[in-house]
């Protein structure tokens, strides 16, 4: 660069002023950045050295070389000593680095994928931007490294030394540091969704503001550690170690107390526990009335006899739960996935399932009155009531046209179903909610109506005949339109192609056979 402006401005000529051959100097240097600028700037331009190259291939030992972006990538570097090397933007990819000594070493944005760094000493490597996705790095030592933003997704660092190091900012998503120690280690920021943290040493450990969705800290230490405003959302606590200088929100030491040193009985009427990973947890007796449990996950948990009404478990995970006879009414599991889960006996009047996944679930003798089971995916396994699971469908697929005659629809939730054109001769609506349904050109014939719900229900030319309809006389055949009707003759013959004021019950939806208004209507 310097003699290219030497060259510049000695082109300029020498009775100009100094000032004007200043101008000149500086004017090639910025000439020259911008056609680096424009042309591209190459940093591999400033590469590795090939004699440190040949070195390190011939000795497998190169300390203190420039090796900055060297084409090392499935090289058997196994026991090579690179301690205090410039490995800016290596290719490592593929090596095998096992027992390599890069002690100090620089390694920003140097890619390691594919490779194996088993029990290699890595300490204060400056390791920013590094690319470690998957790699094997069982028992390394990472002691006081720099690994701000480096992308280590899936790495195995099980039984690493970490002291100290600096993971602010970097992705660990499923990483597995299974007993690996993690003391004054700082996840500021990072991401740890699913990873593995199980019996590590956390000590000191700084996660403020990381994202430890899923993950496992089971049997982990953390005496000290801080999750100030870190994402806890089933983080398993289960058996970890914590002390008054461990820094949690109340909501997750309320968690962790009820996984950690469970009671019978416990009293946690409306509290938050959204998100709590809840495995092996006891609630014999316990009242979680209104409690909030959207998106927990509960796994082999005993909630026999519980009191559960109107608790929200929306988007819950329940896996191997047991429900037998619990108070769960009004509960709200709304796009729950639920597997293996005993319901038997339990209360479930008004609940809501809607979108619900249920697998290899036992029902018998629950009661759904009123329950929303709209979309429910009853999977493989699945034990319910055949009265229930008709529900089910047709709160899922509608009743419009529907033939219904004699069906059993008591105590349903039907609010605002669509049952025009539906014939019900026959059925059973006692104790349904029909608020807002639309009954418009329905057939409504031998109905039991008692204690129905019929708050804005539409009729409109509705043939209603001997139902049990509070407005309208036991014995009336006709059309209404929602108004206390007129007693008339039923539609004969000529008017209509069935006779019988009373639906045939065996007519299907679609035939002819409904019955129209009379002209004189």
């Amino acid at each position: 660069m310097a003699n290219f402006c030497d060259r510049w401005i000695a082109l300029i000529p020498k009775f100009y002023p100094k000032s004007w051959r200043k101008l000149g100097y500086y004017l090639g240097l910025g000439g020259a950045i911008a056609a680096l600028i424009i042309l591209g700037f190459n940093p591999q331009a400033i590469a590795y050295k090939k004699s440190h190259l040949a070195q390190l291939i011939d000795t497998n030992a190169c300390l203190s070389c420039n090796l900055q972006a060297a084409p090392l990538g499935g090289r058997d570097l196994r026991g090579a000593d690179i301690e205090d090397a410039n490995l800016r933007q290596a290719d490592f990819k593929g090596a095998k680095l096992q027992g390599a000594n890069l002690l100090g070493a620089n390694l920003q944005d140097a890619d390691f994928q594919n490779a194996n760094l088993g029990a290699a000493n890595l300490e204060g490597a400056d390791m920013q931007r590094v690319q470690l996705p998957g790699v094997y790095m069982y028992r390394a030592n990472l002691e006081n490294v720099l690994a701000t933003n480096a992308n280590m997704a899936r790495v195995n660092l099980g039984g690493s030394n970490l002291q100290r190091a600096d993971f602010s900012s970097a992705t660990l998503e499923d990483a597995s540091l299974k007993n690996a120690d993690l003391r004054r280690a700082s996840f500021a920021l990072a991401d740890l969704t699913e990873a593995n943290l199980e019996r590590g040493d956390l000590r000191g450990s700084n996660f403020v503001e990381a994202n430890l969705t899923d993950a496992t800290l089971k049997y982990a230490d953390l005496r000290g550690a801080h999750f100030g405003q870190a994402n806890l959302f089933r983080t398993n606590f289960k058996s970890t170690t914590l002390d008054s200088e461990t820094a949690l929100d109340s909501k997750s030491l309320l968690i962790w107390e009820l996984v950690n040193e469970p009671a019978l009985g416990v009293d946690l009427t409306s509290q938050d526990l959204s998100g709590a990973n809840l495995e092996s947890v006891t609630l014999l007796g316990a009242d979680l009335t209104e409690t909030n449990l959207a998106g927990a996950y509960l796994f082999i948990v005993n909630g026999q006899g519980g009191r559960f009404a109107q608790s929200n478990w929306e988007e819950a995970a329940l896996k191997y739960v047991e429900f037998n006879n619990a108070d769960l009414q009004d509960a709200n599991f709304h796009g729950a996935e639920i597997r293996n889960t005993d319901f038997r006996g339990a209360d479930l009047r008004g609940s809501d399932f809607r979108e619900a996944q249920i697998e290899t679930t036992d029902f018998r003798g629950a009661q759904f009155q009123l329950a929303n089971l709209a979309n429910i995916k009853l999977e493989a396994g699945t034990l319910i009531d055949p009265k229930w699971e008709q529900i089910s469908k047709l709160q899922t697929l509608g009743a419009q046209g529907q033939a219904l005659q004699r069906a059993d629809l008591s105590d349903a939730y039907l609010a605002g179903m669509n049952f025009q054109r539906a014939i019900l001769t026959g059925a059973n609506l006692r104790g349904a909610d029909l608020s807002n349904a639309d009954l418009t050109n329905a057939r409504v014939a031998d109905v039991d109506f008692t204690d129905a719900n019929l708050e804005g229900t539409i009729f409109n030319n509705t043939y209603v005949c001997r139902t049990t309809l509070a407005i309208a006389p036991p014995d009336f055949c006709g059309y209404w339109n929602g108004e206390p009707p007129e007693p008339e003759a039923a539609p004969d013959a000529e008017t209509t192609p069935n006779s019988n004021p009373t639906p045939d019950p065996t007519t299907t939806p679609n035939s002819d056979a409904i019955p129209q208004p009379s002209s004189g209507q």
